[in-house]
């Protein structure tokens, strides 16, 4: 079962053993809290004796917004509700089309002519071809969390990348 209609649910292969809950708060600079109250009750619609996959983000591990508390909790509730459960933490996916996303946010800058502003960090780029490989070696039945990473990538890298079409 897939649960969501954005970049990720529309991408995974449906498992009968799986429950792929990609319906959560995609935009990392969301305030809304209905968004996220939102999620917490569809997430509690799910039977908790059946394997869920649930999408987080690397942030987990660095940021401290509201996105990030959200995806921190959910993760909790995840362990301490779920018989068995797969967290796949992802961060830049080169396929996402939500307009916030780094890649598209970049795309729009180039297309109206303004330069972006740089911070000098990294994030971690995802094709969808690894993305898949590692879903495939998803087994139910267990308690796992993944961290799928892609390329290490500076900002800068990123944006020049988009510039050049190879992102």
């Amino acid at each position: 079962m897939i649960i969501g209609n954005g970049s990720i649910a529309k991408v995974l292969d449906d498992r009968e053993d799986l429950v792929y809950f990609a319906s959560g708060v995609s935009n990392s600079l969301c305030t809304d809290e209905n968004e996220y109250a939102r999620e917490i009750t569809l997430l509690k619609s799910v039977n908790s004796t059946q394997h869920i996959v649930y999408f987080s983000n690397l942030g987990v591990y660095y940021k401290k917004d509201r996105y990030t508390q959200h995806k921190q909790f959910i993760e909790e509730y995840i362990r301490n509700t779920f018989n068995s459960y797969t967290i796949v933490r992802v961060e830049v996916l080169e396929w996402a089309t939500t307009p916030t996303t780094i890649l598209n946010y970049f795309k729009t800058c180039i297309k109206e002519g303004t330069v972006p502003p740089i911070q000098d960090t990294t994030r971690y780029v995802l094709g969808l071809s690894e993305f898949k490989y590692w879903l495939s070696l998803i087994q139910s039945g267990v308690r796992n969390e993944m961290n799928i990473l892609g390329r290490r990538m500076t900002i800068e890298q990123i944006y020049q990348e988009v510039k050049q079409g190879k992102l």
